[in-house]
């Protein structure tokens, strides 16, 4: 959806990073845009951005992970004695993907603080940080029009529908990314 955002504001070329093969395969089906899929860490992500931008980086890097991505034993260990929760890992290496003087939009939620947040790198690139809740009410008359002129449809990331009474099911394999599952849509009615 934030690829499908960002295309509605004219962006240029959009790079989808996942660390899910099917659900880059998804976003790509459904938007065309760039996929890289997050295997060896962000050194490798941020070079394969580099390299689509001509070696500037991106301009805009939405972060919608969060502080819950994938980590090792080293990653979860640093964070009980830091006594955090999580990983800043994935917001990191936005403002490394970034350009200079480019915008991250955090999305992600983030309960905590964190030890070594790279302030200085914030600070040399001179990087615009936004975050917060979803700011619905300011964008939702825009948003509507958009859907009712045609102009993004909602529906295509949906890859499963089940009753209500599955609800248990729908939530594993949506949490164990079984099945392909990328968007889960429950109905009361059935």
């Amino acid at each position: 959806m934030a690829a499908k955002s960002v295309i509605l504001r004219d962006a240029g070329k959009v790079i989808i990073v996942d660390t899910l093969q099917y659900r880059l395969h998804k976003a790509a089906q459904l938007t065309g845009c760039h996929t890289i899929l997050w295997e060896d860490g962000a050194k490798d992500v941020v070079a394969q951005i580099r390299d689509l931008t001509e070696g500037r980086g991106a301009d805009l890097c939405i972060e919608a992970v969060g502080f819950e991505p994938s980590r090792g034993i080293l990653e979860k260990a640093k964070a009980v004695i830091n006594f955090e929760a999580g990983s800043v890992k994935v917001l990191e290496a936005c403002m490394s993907a970034v350009r200079r003087s480019g915008y991250v939009s955090v999305l992600g939620v983030y309960p905590t603080t964190y030890d070594n947040f790279p302030i200085g790198q914030f600070f040399d690139k001179g990087i615009i940080l936004r975050g917060g809740q979803a700011p619905a009410h300011k964008y939702i008359d825009m948003l509507m029009g958009y859907v009712a002129e045609g102009k993004v449809k909602l529906d295509d990331i949906i890859t499963h529908r089940l009753p209500l009474s599955e609800i248990a099911h729908g939530y594993e394999i949506f949490n164990k990314k079984q099945d392909n599952c990328v968007k889960v849509v429950l109905d009361p009615w059935k």
